[in-house]
This record gives C-alpha cells, structure tokens and sequence, in this order.
C-alpha cells in the first residue's frame, strides 16, 4: 500500500492547560496515530524564556522520524516543526510576508515517499487581527505550492472560514484540493492536496494538551512515473469497509478514545471514494 498519513497538531509550547510539561502525552497521541508525518506549531522552546527545551528531538528519536526543526529562534516566529517517517529529502525554511503583525513560519519538505518526491508544507499564519497579513502569507503559501512539480500535501493553520477570501487564495491559487470542502466548522487548521489519492480525514480532540485539534488525512502516493495530474477527486463519502483494514484509521478513537484524545465534530473519520 503506497499510503501516506499526515497530521497538523498546535501544541502551544510543549505546555498543557495547566502549564505542565506535555510531551509524554504527545508522544503517545502521535504512535497510536500511527502517522507518517505530522506538523507541530508553535513548537519553538528552544529560546531562554521557554527553558531551551528541543522536544521535538526527543519525540523523533523515541517514535523512529526524522525531524525538521523549522526556522530558528533567531527568527522569532511561534515556531513550526515537522517529523516524517519518509526521508527528508530537502527543505527550505520560509518566514511569510509580515508587515503588521507576528512573523509567520513554513516548512516546506520534498520526502521521498515510497520511491516518489512528495511535498509537504507546515505552516501558521497570523492571527485575525491583522487582514494584511493573513492575505500576504496566504499568497505566499499559494505560490510555493503553484510553483512545485511534485504531488503536494498542505498542513497548515490558515486563519480564515472555508470557502472565503482567503481559503480561496490558498486552494485555488496553490492549485490544490480541500481534504473536505464541506467540513464547516473550522478556522485555523486546514489539509490540503494535489496529486495524491485522498482516502480518508480526521479529526481529533485535543485531550488535555493546548485548545487545538488534530487533524490526520490519508492518502494514496501514486507511482514514481504515474501522472494523476489531471484526477479529480470524487467526494462521494463511502463506509470504512470500502477499504482494506491497512487503510483504516485507528480504533482506539473511537467512542471515549483515550487519554482525551477521540474522533469529534463527525464523531468517526470519512472516508472517500
């Protein structure tokens, strides 16, 4: 199976809601996720302030990923970082257009995914007092991903309702497909794809780790010389069973889950012809 599960998790410093350290609960979220790459925002701890803490290395060395640190604390963003279980075959390290507000970081990685260069972005914008802003790095975001050959997925937090002006900026001038475009209740986190099968989306409660969800897509990576350039996905939604147990989501998110972490807002994952 030629499959690739990505996630995008805020996880606000490493820091629970009562201020205690949460990386042990991370690490257990991110195995029984069993993700191949996930995004972690505002992850920068490595300044004085935030107790020069690299969590994120001890995340990747205790769970087998290779990891992208993001921009430095130099560049005084919030932070974004990525592990992968895929090779990271490049990456570049951008700070989007900010003339108002806060600095805002991406990552963008080509990996190589079962024989196939695929790109991924890890991204936050900024926040919703600043228009300018938003609409800049949403056009920067859409450029990076225009200009790319390779299949793409986009894991980010964007700032925007679906389907207005700045949703709009992202998938139709990056070239890409909303995981679900009628998934109504979002605002920060967004998936995006180009030149993957999407299977299936999730979401995931928080647990006692910062006020965000997880978000998880499943995807299918076509050939290393198969042009789906020109597929269109179907979203026409089909039961698990549809598929094989290997494309699956995990069962231990079912119902209460575990630890507070449960599939919310559809109750389920969806899955996707």
């Amino acid at each position: 199976q030629r499959l690739i599960t990505s996630a995008i998790w805020t996880v606000h410093f490493d820091l629970d809601n009562d201020m205690w350290l949460a990386e042990n609960r991370i690490i257990e979220a991110v195995r029984d996720l069993q993700v191949d790459v996930m995004g972690f925002l505002e992850s920068d701890t490595e300044r004085i302030i935030m107790g020069g803490r690299d969590w994120t290395q001890r995340v990747a060395e205790e769970l087998s990923y290779y990891v992208d640190y993001g921009p430095s604390p130099r560049k005084h963003t919030w932070g974004c970082a990525m592990i992968s279980k895929f090779p990271i075959k490049n990456s570049t390290h951008h700070l989007l257009p900010s003339p108002v507000g806060e600095l805002a970081c991406a990552i963008h990685a080509t990996l190589d995914v079962h024989g196939r260069d695929v790109d991924i972005i890890v991204s936050h914008n900024g926040q919703e007092e600043n228009p300018l802003d938003r609409k800049l790095q949403t056009t920067e975001l859409a450029r990076i991903m225009r200009e790319s050959q390779n299949p793409f997925i986009f894991t980010g937090y964007v700032v925007t309702k679906p389907h207005a002006k700045n949703y709009k900026i992202l998938f139709d001038g990056g070239r890409i497909h909303d995981i679900d475009p009628t998934d109504s209740d979002r605002w920060c986190q967004y998936i995006g794809y180009r030149g993957v099968k999407r299977v299936g989306y999730a979401r995931v409660s928080r647990g006692t780790i910062t006020d965000t969800e997880i978000q998880v897509g499943k995807f299918a990576v076509p050939e290393p010389n198969e042009d789906i350039s020109a597929w269109l996905p179907s979203y026409q939604r089909v039961k698990e069973s549809h598929y094989a147990p290997e494309y699956h989501f995990p069962t231990v998110f079912r119902g209460k889950g575990v630890r507070g972490h449960f599939y919310h807002v559809f109750k389920e994952p969806r899955y996707f012809e």
